[in-house]
Protein backbone atom coordinates (compact mmCIF):
# COMPACT_ATOMS: atom_id res chain seq x y z
CA UNK A 1 0.00 0.00 0.00
CA UNK A 2 1.89 2.89 -1.80
CA UNK A 3 1.72 6.75 0.08
CA UNK A 4 3.74 8.82 -1.45
CA UNK A 5 4.26 12.43 0.07
CA UNK A 6 6.07 13.93 3.16
CA UNK A 7 4.90 12.19 6.37
CA UNK A 8 3.79 14.48 9.23
CA UNK A 9 6.28 15.56 11.40
CA UNK A 10 4.98 15.30 15.22
CA UNK A 11 6.63 17.69 17.60
CA UNK A 12 8.28 15.89 20.69
CA UNK A 13 9.96 17.04 24.06
CA UNK A 14 13.40 16.68 24.64
CA UNK A 15 15.02 13.54 25.81
CA UNK A 16 11.68 11.42 25.14
CA UNK A 17 11.65 8.83 22.18
CA UNK A 18 8.12 8.04 22.05
CA UNK A 19 6.86 4.55 21.08
CA UNK A 20 5.61 5.96 17.25
CA UNK A 21 9.13 7.70 16.51
CA UNK A 22 10.98 4.69 17.76
CA UNK A 23 8.58 2.84 15.42
CA UNK A 24 9.18 5.17 12.37
CA UNK A 25 13.05 5.57 13.18
CA UNK A 26 13.08 2.07 12.58
CA UNK A 27 11.25 2.20 9.26
CA UNK A 28 13.77 4.25 8.35
CA UNK A 29 17.06 2.48 9.53
CA UNK A 30 15.49 -0.94 8.10
CA UNK A 31 12.43 -0.70 6.00
CA UNK A 32 12.35 -4.06 4.54
CA UNK A 33 12.73 -5.54 8.17
CA UNK A 34 9.17 -8.19 8.92
CA UNK A 35 7.63 -6.43 11.93
CA UNK A 36 4.05 -8.08 11.14
CA UNK A 37 2.80 -11.50 9.78
CA UNK A 38 -0.55 -12.45 9.68
CA UNK A 39 -1.45 -15.95 8.02
CA UNK A 40 0.38 -15.57 4.66
CA UNK A 41 0.24 -11.31 5.03
CA UNK A 42 4.03 -10.20 5.70
CA UNK A 43 4.12 -6.58 7.00
CA UNK A 44 7.67 -4.62 6.68
CA UNK A 45 8.34 -1.93 9.10
CA UNK A 46 8.19 0.51 5.79
CA UNK A 47 4.62 -0.73 4.99
CA UNK A 48 3.61 -0.70 8.06
CA UNK A 49 4.78 3.27 8.87
CA UNK A 50 3.41 4.28 5.53
CA UNK A 51 -0.22 2.72 6.65
CA UNK A 52 -0.10 4.35 10.17
CA UNK A 53 -0.07 7.73 8.09
CA UNK A 54 -2.87 7.16 5.89
CA UNK A 55 -4.88 6.07 9.02
CA UNK A 56 -3.49 8.98 11.18
CA UNK A 57 -4.68 11.06 8.01
CA UNK A 58 -8.19 9.46 7.89
CA UNK A 59 -9.33 9.96 11.33
CA UNK A 60 -7.78 13.49 11.19
CA UNK A 61 -9.97 14.49 7.98
CA UNK A 62 -12.71 12.88 10.05
CA UNK A 63 -12.78 15.64 12.35
CA UNK A 64 -11.04 13.94 15.26
CA UNK A 65 -8.83 15.93 17.24
CA UNK A 66 -6.01 15.23 20.38
CA UNK A 67 -7.75 13.52 23.58
CA UNK A 68 -10.76 12.31 21.18
CA UNK A 69 -10.95 8.59 22.44
CA UNK A 70 -11.23 5.88 19.46
CA UNK A 71 -12.69 2.63 20.88
CA UNK A 72 -10.64 -0.72 18.88
CA UNK A 73 -12.59 -3.51 18.95
CA UNK A 74 -10.59 -6.09 16.96
CA UNK A 75 -9.29 -9.67 17.23
CA UNK A 76 -5.11 -9.49 16.87
CA UNK A 77 -4.69 -7.74 13.23
CA UNK A 78 -2.36 -5.72 11.55
CA UNK A 79 -5.03 -2.82 11.53
CA UNK A 80 -5.19 -3.00 15.68
CA UNK A 81 -1.54 -2.34 15.62
CA UNK A 82 -2.21 0.60 13.45
CA UNK A 83 -4.74 1.71 15.30
CA UNK A 84 -3.01 1.79 18.35
CA UNK A 85 0.16 3.96 16.35
CA UNK A 86 -2.06 6.28 14.51
CA UNK A 87 -3.83 7.15 18.05
CA UNK A 88 -0.18 8.02 19.46
CA UNK A 89 0.64 9.63 16.03
CA UNK A 90 -2.74 12.38 16.16
CA UNK A 91 -2.75 12.33 20.08
CA UNK A 92 -5.59 10.63 20.40
CA UNK A 93 -6.90 8.27 22.90
CA UNK A 94 -6.94 4.18 21.81
CA UNK A 95 -9.92 2.58 24.12
CA UNK A 96 -9.33 -1.09 23.56
CA UNK A 97 -12.57 -2.85 23.76
CA UNK A 98 -13.02 -6.40 25.48
CA UNK A 99 -13.88 -8.86 22.37
CA UNK A 100 -16.12 -11.24 24.97
CA UNK A 101 -18.26 -8.51 26.08
CA UNK A 102 -22.09 -8.29 25.08
CA UNK A 103 -23.81 -4.99 24.13
CA UNK A 104 -25.20 -5.01 27.44
CA UNK A 105 -21.72 -4.90 29.24
CA UNK A 106 -20.38 -2.51 26.25
CA UNK A 107 -22.92 -0.22 26.23
CA UNK A 108 -22.48 1.45 29.45
CA UNK A 109 -18.63 1.03 29.11
CA UNK A 110 -18.69 2.98 25.59
CA UNK A 111 -21.44 5.66 27.54
CA UNK A 112 -18.73 6.70 30.06
CA UNK A 113 -15.64 7.06 26.93
CA UNK A 114 -17.65 9.36 25.27
CA UNK A 115 -16.28 7.95 22.01
CA UNK A 116 -16.02 9.85 19.02
CA UNK A 117 -15.28 7.03 16.90
CA UNK A 118 -15.23 2.94 16.55
CA UNK A 119 -12.48 0.89 14.68
CA UNK A 120 -14.18 -2.57 14.80
CA UNK A 121 -14.64 -5.95 12.45
CA UNK A 122 -17.61 -7.88 11.16
CA UNK A 123 -17.75 -10.80 13.51
CA UNK A 124 -17.65 -8.03 17.01
CA UNK A 125 -19.93 -5.96 15.26
CA UNK A 126 -22.91 -7.63 16.56
CA UNK A 127 -22.41 -6.25 20.02
CA UNK A 128 -22.20 -2.80 18.63
CA UNK A 129 -24.81 -2.47 15.75
CA UNK A 130 -28.26 -1.73 17.39
CA UNK A 131 -26.40 0.85 19.81
CA UNK A 132 -27.84 4.10 20.20
CA UNK A 133 -26.25 7.33 17.86
CA UNK A 134 -26.23 8.84 21.53
CA UNK A 135 -23.35 6.51 23.10
CA UNK A 136 -21.54 5.99 19.38
CA UNK A 137 -22.11 8.59 16.27
CA UNK A 138 -23.77 5.93 13.74
CA UNK A 139 -21.71 7.33 10.85
CA UNK A 140 -18.24 7.05 12.86
CA UNK A 141 -18.46 3.48 12.60
CA UNK A 142 -15.90 1.46 10.67
CA UNK A 143 -15.26 -1.87 9.93
CA UNK A 144 -12.03 -3.32 8.92
CA UNK A 145 -13.34 -6.67 7.15
CA UNK A 146 -15.97 -8.03 5.07
CA UNK A 147 -18.86 -5.72 3.52
CA UNK A 148 -20.11 -2.72 5.82
CA UNK A 149 -23.04 -2.76 3.62
CA UNK A 150 -26.19 -3.71 5.59
CA UNK A 151 -24.29 -4.16 8.83
CA UNK A 152 -24.51 -0.58 9.69
CA UNK A 153 -20.85 0.50 9.54
CA UNK A 154 -18.76 1.80 7.13
CA UNK A 155 -16.20 0.71 4.61
CA UNK A 156 -12.72 0.87 6.09
CA UNK A 157 -11.37 2.08 2.49
CA UNK A 158 -12.82 5.55 3.65
CA UNK A 159 -10.06 5.86 6.30
CA UNK A 160 -7.61 4.73 4.36
CA UNK A 161 -7.78 6.63 1.18
CA UNK A 162 -6.61 9.36 2.29
CA UNK A 163 -3.01 10.20 1.30
CA UNK A 164 -0.31 11.98 3.79
CA UNK A 165 0.68 15.33 2.64
CA UNK A 166 2.82 17.89 4.57
CA UNK A 167 -0.08 18.77 7.12
CA UNK A 168 1.75 19.65 10.99
CA UNK A 169 0.21 17.47 13.59
CA UNK A 170 -0.16 19.00 17.08
CA UNK A 171 2.31 18.26 19.13
CA UNK A 172 2.57 14.97 20.99
CA UNK A 173 1.50 15.60 24.89
CA UNK A 174 3.86 12.56 26.68
CA UNK A 175 1.93 13.19 29.70
CA UNK A 176 -1.80 13.82 28.76
CA UNK A 177 -3.77 10.34 28.62
CA UNK A 178 -2.81 8.61 25.12
CA UNK A 179 -4.41 4.39 25.84
CA UNK A 180 -6.92 3.34 28.30
CA UNK A 181 -7.61 -0.11 29.38
CA UNK A 182 -10.37 -1.52 31.04
CA UNK A 183 -9.97 -3.74 34.08
CA UNK A 184 -12.05 -6.86 34.62
CA UNK A 185 -14.72 -5.37 37.23
CA UNK A 186 -14.55 -8.75 38.98
CA UNK A 187 -15.17 -5.41 42.36
CA UNK A 188 -17.78 -3.98 40.62
CA UNK A 189 -17.76 -1.03 37.55
CA UNK A 190 -14.64 -1.51 35.56
CA UNK A 191 -11.87 0.83 35.60
CA UNK A 192 -10.20 2.38 33.17
CA UNK A 193 -6.35 2.62 33.65
CA UNK A 194 -4.84 5.75 32.12
CA UNK A 195 -1.18 5.58 30.01
CA UNK A 196 0.83 8.51 28.69
CA UNK A 197 3.14 8.32 25.79
CA UNK A 198 5.88 9.00 28.67
CA UNK A 199 4.01 6.06 31.02
CA UNK A 200 3.54 3.65 27.70
CA UNK A 201 7.48 4.24 26.78
CA UNK A 202 8.30 3.48 29.99
CA UNK A 203 6.41 0.61 30.60
CA UNK A 204 8.05 -0.54 27.35
CA UNK A 205 12.01 0.40 27.90
CA UNK A 206 11.49 -1.90 31.49
CA UNK A 207 10.00 -4.84 29.39
CA UNK A 208 12.78 -4.96 26.85
CA UNK A 209 14.81 -6.20 30.05
CA UNK A 210 12.91 -9.21 31.12
CA UNK A 211 13.12 -11.58 28.08
CA UNK A 212 16.31 -13.99 28.51
CA UNK A 213 16.81 -13.59 24.64
CA UNK A 214 15.95 -10.67 22.45
CA UNK A 215 12.22 -10.03 21.38
CA UNK A 216 13.36 -11.36 17.70
CA UNK A 217 9.66 -13.68 16.67
CA UNK A 218 7.20 -13.44 19.22
CA UNK A 219 3.96 -15.14 18.86
CA UNK A 220 1.02 -12.77 20.04
CA UNK A 221 -1.94 -15.13 20.69
CA UNK A 222 -3.44 -13.03 23.75
CA UNK A 223 -5.30 -10.48 22.46
CA UNK A 224 -4.10 -7.03 21.79
CA UNK A 225 -7.27 -5.85 23.16
CA UNK A 226 -5.74 -6.41 26.70
CA UNK A 227 -2.80 -5.63 28.40
CA UNK A 228 -0.63 -9.11 27.82
CA UNK A 229 -1.21 -8.74 24.29
CA UNK A 230 -0.92 -5.45 23.42
CA UNK A 231 2.63 -4.43 26.10
CA UNK A 232 4.16 -7.51 24.18
CA UNK A 233 3.07 -6.53 20.75
CA UNK A 234 4.52 -2.76 21.54
CA UNK A 235 7.88 -3.93 23.31
CA UNK A 236 8.78 -6.46 20.50
CA UNK A 237 8.22 -3.65 17.45
CA UNK A 238 10.42 -1.36 19.72
CA UNK A 239 13.34 -3.90 20.01
CA UNK A 240 13.07 -3.99 15.59
CA UNK A 241 11.30 -7.16 15.99
CA UNK A 242 8.52 -9.80 14.32
CA UNK A 243 5.16 -10.25 16.05
CA UNK A 244 3.69 -13.12 14.55
CA UNK A 245 -0.18 -12.34 15.13
CA UNK A 246 -2.88 -15.19 15.73
CA UNK A 247 -6.27 -13.87 15.30
CA UNK A 248 -7.17 -16.28 18.34
CA UNK A 249 -6.04 -18.83 19.98
CA UNK A 250 -5.86 -22.66 18.99
CA UNK A 251 -3.21 -24.74 20.68
CA UNK A 252 -2.79 -26.59 17.78
CA UNK A 253 -2.42 -23.42 15.04
CA UNK A 254 -0.22 -21.71 17.77
CA UNK A 255 2.38 -24.65 17.34
CA UNK A 256 2.15 -24.83 13.61
CA UNK A 257 3.02 -20.72 13.58
CA UNK A 258 5.66 -21.33 16.24
CA UNK A 259 7.29 -24.10 13.95
CA UNK A 260 6.78 -22.31 10.63
CA UNK A 261 8.04 -18.44 11.70
CA UNK A 262 10.76 -20.07 14.59
CA UNK A 263 9.25 -17.94 17.36
CA UNK A 264 11.77 -17.03 20.36
CA UNK A 265 8.99 -15.54 22.61
CA UNK A 266 5.54 -15.60 23.85
CA UNK A 267 3.48 -14.52 26.41
CA UNK A 268 0.77 -16.71 27.51
CA UNK A 269 -1.90 -17.37 30.14
CA UNK A 270 -1.36 -20.60 32.04
CA UNK A 271 -5.09 -22.45 30.65
CA UNK A 272 -3.04 -21.68 26.77
CA UNK A 273 -0.01 -23.62 28.04
CA UNK A 274 -1.87 -26.48 29.50
CA UNK A 275 -3.75 -26.49 26.39
CA UNK A 276 0.05 -26.43 24.35
CA UNK A 277 1.48 -29.46 26.33
CA UNK A 278 -1.56 -31.47 25.02
CA UNK A 279 -1.48 -30.67 21.70
CA UNK A 280 2.55 -31.21 21.18
CA UNK A 281 2.04 -34.54 23.05
CA UNK A 282 -0.17 -35.60 20.88
CA UNK A 283 1.73 -33.85 17.49
CA UNK A 284 5.11 -33.24 18.44
CA UNK A 285 6.44 -29.86 16.18
CA UNK A 286 10.16 -28.01 16.14
CA UNK A 287 9.84 -25.90 19.11
CA UNK A 288 13.88 -25.38 19.35
CA UNK A 289 13.40 -21.90 19.02
CA UNK A 290 11.56 -20.69 21.74
CA UNK A 291 14.11 -19.09 24.40
CA UNK A 292 11.72 -17.00 26.19
CA UNK A 293 8.35 -18.52 27.23
CA UNK A 294 6.11 -16.05 30.13
CA UNK A 295 3.67 -16.96 31.99
CA UNK A 296 0.63 -14.24 33.63
CA UNK A 297 -2.54 -13.69 34.26
CA UNK A 298 -3.15 -15.51 37.27
CA UNK A 299 -1.16 -17.92 39.42
CA UNK A 300 0.71 -20.70 37.93
CA UNK A 301 1.07 -24.20 39.74
CA UNK A 302 4.36 -25.01 39.65
CA UNK A 303 3.23 -29.14 37.89
CA UNK A 304 2.12 -26.99 35.04
CA UNK A 305 6.15 -25.80 34.97
CA UNK A 306 7.52 -28.76 34.93
CA UNK A 307 5.25 -30.55 32.19
CA UNK A 308 5.96 -27.71 30.17
CA UNK A 309 10.03 -27.91 30.43
CA UNK A 310 9.53 -31.85 30.06
CA UNK A 311 7.47 -31.34 26.71
CA UNK A 312 8.80 -28.28 24.99
CA UNK A 313 12.76 -28.60 26.59
CA UNK A 314 12.08 -24.98 27.94
CA UNK A 315 10.94 -22.95 31.16
CA UNK A 316 8.06 -21.47 31.26
CA UNK A 317 9.02 -18.50 33.31
CA UNK A 318 5.95 -16.16 35.57
CA UNK A 319 5.99 -12.50 35.39
CA UNK A 320 4.34 -10.57 37.09
CA UNK A 321 2.78 -7.51 35.30
CA UNK A 322 -0.83 -5.58 35.33
CA UNK A 323 -2.79 -3.13 33.07
CA UNK A 324 -1.26 -0.57 35.19
CA UNK A 325 2.39 -1.40 35.45
CA UNK A 326 4.21 -3.69 33.43
CA UNK A 327 8.35 -4.37 33.85
CA UNK A 328 8.87 -4.02 37.77
CA UNK A 329 9.34 -7.31 37.91
CA UNK A 330 11.17 -10.35 36.01
CA UNK A 331 10.65 -13.82 36.56
CA UNK A 332 12.33 -15.83 39.88
CA UNK A 333 14.98 -18.47 38.87
CA UNK A 334 12.77 -21.51 40.59
CA UNK A 335 9.38 -22.96 39.72
CA UNK A 336 6.18 -21.57 41.42
CA UNK A 337 4.59 -18.11 42.15
CA UNK A 338 7.60 -16.63 42.20
CA UNK A 339 9.60 -13.27 40.82
CA UNK A 340 12.35 -10.74 41.07
CA UNK A 341 12.30 -6.92 41.55
CA UNK A 342 14.09 -4.84 38.43
CA UNK A 343 14.78 -2.31 41.15
CA UNK A 344 14.31 -2.89 44.79
CA UNK A 345 13.80 0.93 45.37
CA UNK A 346 9.66 0.74 43.38
CA UNK A 347 8.67 -2.12 45.73
CA UNK A 348 7.44 -2.40 48.81
CA UNK A 349 5.67 -4.74 50.70
CA UNK A 350 3.06 -3.14 53.58
CA UNK A 351 0.67 -4.12 56.01
CA UNK A 352 -2.77 -2.88 56.80
CA UNK A 353 -1.41 0.51 58.54
CA UNK A 354 0.64 1.15 55.48
CA UNK A 355 3.90 0.45 57.06
CA UNK A 356 6.57 -1.89 55.41
CA UNK A 357 6.57 -5.62 56.66
CA UNK A 358 9.82 -7.41 57.37
CA UNK A 359 11.03 -10.36 55.04
CA UNK A 360 9.32 -13.46 55.32
CA UNK A 361 6.03 -11.61 56.19
CA UNK A 362 3.06 -11.10 53.77
CA UNK A 363 2.24 -7.55 52.83
CA UNK A 364 0.36 -5.96 50.14
CA UNK A 365 1.95 -4.76 47.03
CA UNK A 366 2.78 -1.22 46.79
CA UNK A 367 4.56 0.17 43.41
CA UNK A 368 6.10 3.43 42.32
CA UNK A 369 8.55 4.53 39.25
CA UNK A 370 7.78 5.82 35.79
CA UNK A 371 6.20 2.91 34.45
CA UNK A 372 3.46 3.28 36.56
CA UNK A 373 0.16 4.47 35.08
CA UNK A 374 -1.15 7.90 35.93
CA UNK A 375 -4.61 7.42 37.51
CA UNK A 376 -8.21 6.05 36.34
CA UNK A 377 -10.05 7.68 33.72
CA UNK A 378 -13.30 9.30 35.43
CA UNK A 379 -13.81 11.28 32.34
CA UNK A 380 -12.57 13.82 29.91
CA UNK A 381 -10.04 15.76 32.14
CA UNK A 382 -10.75 14.35 35.31
CA UNK A 383 -8.39 11.30 36.34
CA UNK A 384 -8.42 9.81 39.85
CA UNK A 385 -4.97 9.46 40.67
CA UNK A 386 -5.09 6.20 43.08
CA UNK A 387 -1.34 7.06 44.23
CA UNK A 388 -0.44 8.00 47.80
CA UNK A 389 2.73 9.42 48.39
CA UNK A 390 3.78 8.36 44.85
CA UNK A 391 3.28 5.02 46.22
CA UNK A 392 0.28 2.53 44.53
CA UNK A 393 -1.58 0.24 46.73
CA UNK A 394 -1.91 -3.20 43.82
CA UNK A 395 -3.96 -5.01 46.12
CA UNK A 396 -1.68 -7.92 45.63
CA UNK A 397 -0.61 -10.03 48.72
CA UNK A 398 3.26 -11.37 48.46
CA UNK A 399 5.97 -12.02 50.64
CA UNK A 400 9.83 -11.70 49.80
CA UNK A 401 11.92 -14.19 51.28
CA UNK A 402 15.38 -14.02 52.29
CA UNK A 403 17.36 -14.27 48.94
CA UNK A 404 15.32 -11.30 47.67
CA UNK A 405 12.14 -13.31 45.83
CA UNK A 406 8.88 -12.09 45.93
CA UNK A 407 6.08 -14.77 46.21
CA UNK A 408 2.44 -14.29 45.24
CA UNK A 409 0.36 -15.30 47.75
CA UNK A 410 -3.39 -14.06 46.76
CA UNK A 411 -5.21 -11.13 45.73
CA UNK A 412 -6.24 -9.09 49.02
CA UNK A 413 -9.92 -9.98 48.60
CA UNK A 414 -9.07 -13.15 47.82
CA UNK A 415 -6.94 -13.90 50.95
CA UNK A 416 -9.22 -16.09 53.38
CA UNK A 417 -9.16 -15.57 57.12
CA UNK A 418 -10.62 -18.64 58.67
CA UNK A 419 -10.86 -18.09 62.80
CA UNK A 420 -8.25 -15.44 62.63
CA UNK A 421 -5.52 -17.36 60.18
CA UNK A 422 -4.68 -16.13 57.40
CA UNK A 423 -5.17 -18.92 54.59
CA UNK A 424 -3.79 -18.52 50.69
CA UNK A 425 -5.43 -20.09 48.27
CA UNK A 426 -2.71 -19.93 45.94
CA UNK A 427 -0.76 -22.38 48.24
CA UNK A 428 -3.78 -24.95 48.34
CA UNK A 429 -4.24 -24.84 44.49
CA UNK A 430 -0.62 -25.42 43.93
CA UNK A 431 -0.77 -28.16 46.50
CA UNK A 432 -3.84 -29.89 45.18
CA UNK A 433 -2.25 -29.63 41.49
CA UNK A 434 0.57 -32.34 42.47
CA UNK A 435 -1.91 -34.64 42.19
CA UNK A 436 -1.36 -36.91 39.07
CA UNK A 437 -4.89 -36.51 38.86
CA UNK A 438 -6.00 -33.19 39.14
CA UNK A 439 -5.60 -31.24 35.99
CA UNK A 440 -6.50 -27.60 37.81
CA UNK A 441 -7.56 -26.62 40.85
CA UNK A 442 -9.38 -23.31 42.47
CA UNK A 443 -9.66 -22.21 46.21
CA UNK A 444 -12.21 -20.00 47.70
CA UNK A 445 -13.41 -18.81 50.69
CA UNK A 446 -17.08 -18.19 51.80
CA UNK A 447 -18.87 -16.33 55.05
CA UNK A 448 -19.42 -18.26 58.19
CA UNK A 449 -21.00 -16.88 61.32
CA UNK A 450 -18.74 -18.90 63.46
CA UNK A 451 -15.00 -18.88 61.92
CA UNK A 452 -15.44 -16.04 59.77
CA UNK A 453 -14.73 -17.79 56.57
CA UNK A 454 -14.86 -21.26 55.34
CA UNK A 455 -12.74 -22.92 52.66
CA UNK A 456 -14.23 -24.28 49.44
CA UNK A 457 -12.48 -25.93 46.64
CA UNK A 458 -13.03 -26.84 43.24
CA UNK A 459 -10.88 -29.33 40.88
CA UNK A 460 -10.68 -30.36 37.13
CA UNK A 461 -9.77 -34.04 36.71
CA UNK A 462 -7.39 -35.57 34.18
CA UNK A 463 -9.13 -38.99 35.24
CA UNK A 464 -12.49 -39.73 36.12
CA UNK A 465 -11.35 -42.61 38.44
CA UNK A 466 -9.53 -40.28 40.41
CA UNK A 467 -11.67 -40.36 43.91
CA UNK A 468 -11.81 -37.02 45.68
CA UNK A 469 -11.17 -38.75 48.66
CA UNK A 470 -7.66 -39.57 47.32
CA UNK A 471 -7.23 -35.93 46.26
CA UNK A 472 -7.86 -34.68 49.81
CA UNK A 473 -5.49 -37.41 51.62
CA UNK A 474 -3.06 -36.20 49.31
CA UNK A 475 -3.44 -32.76 50.43
CA UNK A 476 -3.78 -33.27 53.83
CA UNK A 477 0.28 -34.08 53.64
CA UNK A 478 1.16 -30.84 52.18
CA UNK A 479 -1.07 -28.32 54.05
CA UNK A 480 -1.54 -27.79 57.62
CA UNK A 481 -5.07 -29.31 59.06
CA UNK A 482 -6.66 -25.67 59.04
CA UNK A 483 -6.15 -24.84 55.30
CA UNK A 484 -7.67 -27.92 54.28
CA UNK A 485 -11.48 -27.30 51.85
CA UNK A 486 -14.76 -28.25 54.13
CA UNK A 487 -15.64 -29.47 50.96
CA UNK A 488 -14.16 -30.49 47.32
CA UNK A 489 -16.53 -30.22 44.15
CA UNK A 490 -15.40 -31.54 40.96
CA UNK A 491 -16.20 -29.64 38.23
CA UNK A 492 -15.82 -29.81 33.90
CA UNK A 493 -14.53 -26.77 33.84
CA UNK A 494 -13.44 -24.32 35.70
CA UNK A 495 -15.20 -20.88 34.90
CA UNK A 496 -13.10 -17.84 33.90
CA UNK A 497 -13.84 -14.38 33.29
CA UNK A 498 -13.63 -11.98 30.37
CA UNK A 499 -9.91 -11.46 30.68
CA UNK A 500 -9.41 -15.86 30.82
CA UNK A 501 -8.60 -15.13 34.75
CA UNK A 502 -10.70 -17.55 37.25
CA UNK A 503 -13.77 -16.06 38.33
CA UNK A 504 -13.54 -16.89 41.84
CA UNK A 505 -16.72 -14.62 42.22
CA UNK A 506 -18.78 -17.03 40.46
CA UNK A 507 -16.90 -20.20 42.21
CA UNK A 508 -17.93 -17.93 45.64
CA UNK A 509 -21.24 -17.70 44.90
CA UNK A 510 -21.17 -21.44 44.65
CA UNK A 511 -20.03 -22.08 47.96
CA UNK A 512 -22.47 -19.80 49.54
CA UNK A 513 -25.38 -21.93 48.36
CA UNK A 514 -23.82 -25.01 49.92
CA UNK A 515 -25.53 -26.43 52.66
CA UNK A 516 -23.39 -29.44 53.71
CA UNK A 517 -20.07 -27.92 54.36
CA UNK A 518 -18.72 -30.98 56.45
CA UNK A 519 -19.19 -33.61 52.54
CA UNK A 520 -16.61 -33.89 50.65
Amino acid sequence: MSCPGTRPQPIREPQLITLHERLFGSAAARPHAIALIAGDDTWTYDRLTRYIRRLSQGLLAHGLRPGDRVALHMTNKPEAVAAYYACMLTGMIAVPLNNRLTRAELEPQLRRLQVSLYLGQLDLYGAIAGMDASILVADKRFLVDGSAQGAGGRAWSELIEHEADEMRLKPVRVDEPALLLSTSGTTGEPKFVTHTPRTACAMMQACQAIASRPYDVTLIATPMMHAAGLFTALTTLATDGTCVLMDRFEPAAALDLIERHRCTMMMWLPFMYSAAIVEQIAQPRNVASLGTCLVGGDATPPSLQEEFLRVFGVRMRNFLGMSESAGTFTYGFDSGPVCRAVDVDRVRLADAEGNTVRRGEAGELMLRGPNLFVGYWLGPGRIDDARKDGWWATGDVMRQDEAGDFWYVARKKNLIIRGGSNISPTEIEHALTVHRGVREAAIVGVRDAVLGQRVIGFVELTETATQVEDVLRDLSTRVANYKMPERLIVVDQLPRNSLGKLDRAKLEAIGERLDDWRAA
